[in-house]
C-alpha cells in the first residue's frame, strides 16, 4: 500500500488566465457536483491529448471546434512565443497559433481523455503561461475524488473501509477549502502531494470508488466552516500541533495534539505501520554531502553557495562537526537541530528538519520524531549520524495508518475523523 507521507496546508501561489467554468456543462461535470480545476502541468514543454472515444478540441470556448478525434488519434499542442499550435503526428505544424485556451471534451458523456498516457475525466484545458504549458484536468469533486483515495491512502483490505471513507471525507474537505481559496492563478490545486497525489481514472479502484460515493458531499466542519484536513500516513503514536512542524504557521483549534494508544494497552492503533518505528544512519562524508546539497533551501547560508557539478547550488560547509537536537515538542518531536561546521553554525526547525537530512535519492526523512546520537565531533568532523525514529510524515491532523487501525477495531468513519480533528462534527456540504 502506498500512504502519502506529506500533505502541505497551502501551495504555491501562480499566476495564469483560466476561467472558472466552462459553457454546456452536461456531459462533462455530473450532474450536482461542484467544479474543481487539477493541475496536471504548470510548464509543461508539450502535451499529448487524446481520447478513448470520439473527441472534440477547441479554442477559447465551446462554440470555436478547432479539430473533431477518434480513439485512434492524438495531437501534440506545443507554444510558440505566447501562442499555442498543434499538430497530428507525421504532420508540419500549422502556421496558425491561437492564444488559447484549448478546450478538449469527449464526445461520448462520461468517456475517458487521455493525457501522458493516463485517462481522465471531464475535461482537459491548455493554456499558454510563462513560456510553458498550463494543462488542468477540470471535473466534478467527485469524480476527482475517486482519482486522489487510492493513491492517497492506499487499497485497503476488508474491514478497513471505515479508514477510507475517512480519508474520502478529509479529502473532500481539503478539496472544498483549496476552491475557496484559489483566486485568480487558472487553477485550484496541483495533481500530486503539493495539494494531493491524483492519478485520474487511471487509479480508480472498486472499494475508494464505494467510498467515495458512501460519503458523498460529506464533509468536515469545525464552528461552522468547513475545514483544511492535513493528514500523513503514521504519527508514531501521538499527532502534532501545527506549531510544532510547520514553524512559520499558525495553529488551529481542530488541530491538537491526539494520543494514538489503544485504551487499556501499551500498543497503538498506528503500530501496524513498517515505519512506526525505523532507524536510519549517515556516514561522515555522507552527511557532509546532503547538508551541502540542501541545508541552503530551508537555513540563509554564512557564506556564498558554490555550484557543484551538476549545476545545482549547494553551499561549502568544511567539516561537520557537531550535530545536536534543541528541545523537543509537546508531542516529542525534534524542535530544532544545530549543526556546527567549519564555515559557521545553522539552525533548523520544525518539519524543515526533513528536508535537510534526506536519503540518498532525495526521499525526506521519514519525520521529526527521532533522537539522534553522533561519533566523531569535538572538534574534529562527525563520523556516523544515526538516528532512531518513529512515524512517517508531519504527524498533523488525521494519522492514515491509525485510522486503519481504529477500522480494524470496529469505530465508524465519523469516529474517526472525530478523533482526530477536535471538536469537529461531519455533515453534508449544504
Amino acid at each position: 500500500m502506498r500512504r502519502a507521507g506529506i500533505l502541505f496546508f497551502f501551495g504555491a501561489v501562480a499566476c495564469a488566465s483560466l476561467p472558472s467554468s466552462t459553457s454546456e456543462d452536461s456531459g462533462v461535470i455530473e450532474q450536482g457536483e461542484k467544479p474543481v480545476r487539477i493541475a496536471l502541468a504548470t510548464a509543461a514543454r508539450e502535451a499529448r491529448i487524446g481520447g478513448v472515444g470520439a473527441w472534440v478540441m477547441y479554442n477559447r470556448n465551446t462554440t470555436q471546434r478547432v479539430f473533431r478525434g477518434k480513439a485512434t488519434d492524438e495531437i501534440r499542442v506545443e507554444i510558440r512565443g505566447d501562442r499555442l499550435v498543434w499538430f497530428t503526428a507525421g504532420s508540419v505544424p500549422p502556421s496558425s497559433r491561437y492564444a488559447g485556451p484549448y478546450i478538449f471534451r469527449s464526445m461520448t458523456p462520461g468517456a475517458l481523455l487521455r493525457y501522458d498516457g493516463k485517462r481522465y475525466r471531464g475535461e482537459l484545458i491548455i493554456t499558454p503561461r510563462n513560456g510553458g504549458l498550463l494543462v488542468v484536468n477540470r471535473l466534478g469533486v467527485e469524480s476527482y475524488l475517486r482519482g486522489v483515495v487510492p493513491l492517497e491512502i492506499g487499497v485497503a483490505k476488508p474491514g478497513e473501509e471505515a479508514a477510507v471513507e475517512a480519508q474520502a471525507v478529509a479529502a473532500r474537505s481539503y478539496t472544498y477549502t483549496r476552491i475557496a481559496e484559489a483566486g485568480n492563478r487558472g487553477f485550484d490545486m496541483y495533481g500530486s502531494v503539493q495539494d494531493q497525489a491524483y492519478g485520474g481514472a487511471n487509479a480508480e479502484k472498486a472499494m475508494t470508488d464505494a467510498a467515495v460515493e458512501k460519503t458523498r458531499d460529506m464533509v468536515l466542519r469545525f464552528a461552522g466552516r468547513i475545514i483544511n484536513t492535513p493528514y500523513s500516513s503514521t504519527c508514531g503514536g501521538r499527532t502534532a500541533e501545527v506549531k510544532e512542524v510547520w514553524w512559520r504557521r499558525n495553529s488551529e483549534p481542530y488541530l491538537k495534539s491526539v494520543s494514538d494508544q489503544i485504551p487499556g494497552t501499551d500498543r497503538y492503533y498506528c503500530d501496524i505501520s513498517g515505519r512506526f518505528r525505523w532507524n536510519t544512519e549517515f556516514t561522515g562524508t555522507q552527511l557532509q554531502e546532503t547538508l551541502e546539497k540542501y541545508l541552503a533551501s530551508v537555513t540563509p547560508a554564512s557564506e556564498p553557495p558554490v555550484s557543484a557539478n551538476s549545476g545545482t547550488p549547494r553551499l561549502a560547509l568544511g567539516r561537520v562537526t557537531d550535530f545536536r537536537i534543541n528541545g523537543r515538542t509537546p508531542s516529542d518531536r525534534v524542535e530544532s537541530v544545530s549543526i556546527q561546521t567549519d564555515r559557521g553554525s545553522y539552525v533548523v526547525r520544525g518539519n524543515d528538519v526533513r528536508f535537510i537530512l534526506r536519503t540518498p535519492s532525495g526521499g525526506l526523512l521519514n519525520s521529526t520524531y527521532f533522537t539522534a546520537e553522533t561519533s566523531g565531533g569535538g572538534g574534529s568532523a562527525i563520523s556516523r549520524l544515526s538516528i532512531r525514529g518513529g512515524g512517517w510524515g508531519h504527524g498533523i491532523g488525521m494519522c492514515q495508518w491509525g485510522a486503519i487501525g481504529r477500522a480494524r477495531a470496529g469505530q465508524d468513519y465519523k469516529t474517526i475523523l472525530t478523533s482526530y480533528y477536535s471538536g469537529t462534527t461531519v455533515g453534508p456540504i449544504d
